[in-house]
């Protein structure tokens, strides 16, 4: 930038059950020289975050105590924001079709696996759904 100024960090919205492994990741996330927004606990919260906050992307797990994480990923689709899944759910294991392409990441992560994937994430090389794709869950149906 010609006026010297810094370009904004990156912000990750982070929706994760487990207390612990959500400070890990918004941790890694602040190493990686990101934000990290949330951390979300679960899928209202999380819901509510994605349609509020001004988000680059965001890490997901697969499962929120027991509710999946798809509706999250369809307000995120339709935002036009990427996202990738953290999970120890097996890769494709209960992912609706649409959302199979979306890069996973496995629990317990590997330092280097999660930090090139935030950072296509972050550099638009990221996968996107198309503005079209047969999204399973609506979020109009969820408010």
């Amino acid at each position: 930038m010609s006026n010297g100024s810094v370009p904004p960090r990156p912000r990750l919205l982070v929706v994760e059950d487990n207390y612990l492994m959500a400070e890990v990741v918004c941790d890694f996330i602040r190493d990686c020289g990101m934000e990290p927004v949330g951390p979300a606990c679960d899928l209202d919260a999380g819901l509510e975050l994605a349609w509020e906050q001004n988000v680059t992307g965001a890490v997901l797990d697969i499962n929120l105590c027991g509710r999946p994480v798809f509706p999250i990923c369809s307000v995120l689709a339709r935002r036009g924001l990427p996202f990738i899944f953290l999970s120890a759910y097996a890769p494709g294991m209960a992912v609706p079709h649409v959302y199979r392409p979306v890069p996973y990441v496995e629990k317990p992560f590997v330092d280097a696996t999660l930090r090139r994937e935030l950072e296509k994430l972050t550099s638009g090389r990221a996968h996107k759904l198309s503005d079209d794709a047969d999204l399973p869950f609506r979020a109009s149906s969820l408010c």
